[in-house]
């Protein structure tokens, strides 16, 4: 009977070492699982704050392409504000009355 328990102790003690191991193994894989689903939502964070920096960038670009068009238009027109200024001092205007 003696011999009959033992060799039932030591079954159980091989099944329970089995599941330990199992566990162990398993744990390290979770642990592995939610270091990537950290990493992955670490990664998604970052993707959105990049979207949103190049939105802004973009945004930044597009005004400073309309602002150098609107520089480009007045450049545009300077020689013809100067001329149109020449013309004038060449009007005669009207002596004072005095």
């Amino acid at each position: 009977m003696k011999l009959e328990l033992n060799e039932k102790a030591q079954n159980v003690f091989g099944d329970v070492r089995g599941i330990v191991r199992s566990v162990v193994k398993n744990s390290n894989v979770s642990e592995e699982v939610m270091k990537t689903a950290r990493l992955l939502a670490n990664l998604d964070t970052s993707m959105k704050s990049t979207h949103q920096s190049l939105q802004k960038l973009t945004q930044g670009i597009t005004e400073l392409q309309e602002r150098n068009t609107q520089i480009l238009d007045l450049l545009y027109m300077l020689p013809q504000v100067s001329e149109g200024l020449k013309i004038e001092g060449l009007i005669k205007r009207p002596p004072n009355s005095t």
